[in-house]
């Protein structure tokens, strides 16, 4: 991998207590305030740029994990569809450990790219798992096209997210 870590005790103290405030705090971000958007489409899962900087910067098996974990801790209080968010968590995690190695993952784009792919994917989750609901084909066509502008404000607001954590130390002198 082309990222280059740091597993002294100090540098792994000070990226546990970051993460775990970011966490707390897309956490809160995510089940108090996301939920009450007035619009489907502007629901984005603010763990998905959250992976993506716990790729980077965590050792792959602490990334994993740290997904799983904050996966199930995201269905918990969904409450609907079990796995999506350890799943499409998981998954972030391991498309950046083995993209990692062929981009730049300080690239903007890249971050996009790859956030707004994993969105996707949960994206046809969701879709696919409310099409068994039965509705009308308006209501069905609705939720596909908030599904899709959801992926793409994603992936729009991604590289906003991960720029402060991976650099959280120099923002912070």
């Amino acid at each position: 991998m082309t990222v280059s870590r740091s597993f002294s005790q100090e540098a792994t103290l000070k990226k546990a207590v970051k993460f775990s405030l970011f966490g707390l705090l897309f956490l809160a971000l995510q089940a108090q305030v996301i939920p009450r958007l007035p619009y489907a489409a502007l629901r984005i899962d603010l763990f998905l740029p959250f992976m993506f900087a716990l790729a980077v910067e965590c050792s792959p098996l602490s990334g994993v994990l740290g997904a799983g974990l904050l996966g199930f801790t995201a269905d918990v209080f969904s409450g609907e569809f079990w796995g999506l968010h350890v799943g499409s968590y998981i998954v972030t995690v391991c498309l950046v450990y083995m993209a990692s190695e062929n981009f730049d993952w300080r690239n903007p784009a890249y971050q996009m790219g790859l956030v707004g792919l994993c969105a996707f994917g949960q994206s046809v989750a969701l879709g696919l798992f409310v099409s068994y609901v039965p509705m009308d084909s308006v209501t069905l066509t609705s939720i596909w096209v908030s599904l899709g502008i959801r992926t793409l404000l994603s992936a729009i607001i991604a590289p906003l997210l991960i720029y402060p954590l991976l650099n959280w130390e120099t923002i912070n002198g």
